[in-house]
C-alpha cells in the first residue's frame, strides 16, 4: 500500500494537479495510487520531493512523514541506485541477492546496472534485507538507518 493519495488529499489537491506537475497523464498517475501500474524510481523521486517526504514514507515503511535530514536533492532525477555498493560492502554476489528475490541473476543485474528500473516492491524487499531506507538505495540520502 502506498500513501500518494492521501498525502495528495492533505495538500487539497486532486489528481490532475499531480498529474500536471509531473507532465503526464491524470489516468496515468491514478495507476501509481491505486497501485495498478509500478512507480518508476524518477517518479517515486519527484513524489518525495513534492510531498518533502521519504519513500519510505509513501510506501508505509516508516511512520515519519518527513524526509531525511541530508537529502541530496541534486540526484534527484539520477537513475544512480547503491544497489551494486551495498552487495559488495556485504561481501555478496548477484546470485545470493538473486536468489533472495526469486529472480535470475540476469534480472538483478539489470536492477544494479541501470538497465531497468527497479519495480517498486523488489525495491522495498531490498530496503528490507538490507536495512537501509529506500531513500539510500535511491542516493536520495546519505542515511543508512531508516526513520
Amino acid at each position: 500500500m502506498n500513501r500518494l493519495k492521501d498525502l495528495r488529499k492533505e495538500k487539497n489537491l486532486y489528481q490532475k494537479d499531480i498529474a500536471k506537475h509531473l507532465n503526464m497523464s491524470q489516468n496515468g498517475y491514478s495507476q501509481y495510487e491505486t497501485e495498478f501500474t509500478n512507480i518508476p524510481t524518477k517518479i517515486l523521486k519527484e513524489l518525495a520531493l513534492y510531498y518533502n517526504t521519504s519513500i519510505d514514507y509513501i510506501f508505509g515503511l516508516t511512520n515519519n512523514k518527513n524526509s531525511y535530514n541530508n537529502s541530496n536533492i541534486i540526484l534527484t532525477n539520477s537513475d544512480m541506485n547503491r544497489l551494486k555498493e551495498i552487495r559488495e560492502n556485504k561481501d555478496l554476489k548477484q546470485e545470493d541477492i538473486a536468489k533472495y528475490l526469486k529472480i535470475s541473476r540476469n534480472g538483478y543485474s539489470h536492477y544494479e546496472t541501470n538497465y531497468h528500473d527497479i519495480p517498486n516492491k523488489i525495491l522495498i524487499n531490498l530496503s528490507i534485507y538490507y536495512n537501509v531506507p529506500t531513500d539510500y538505495l535511491l542516493y536520495i540520502t546519505d542515511e543508512r538507518k531508516r526513520h
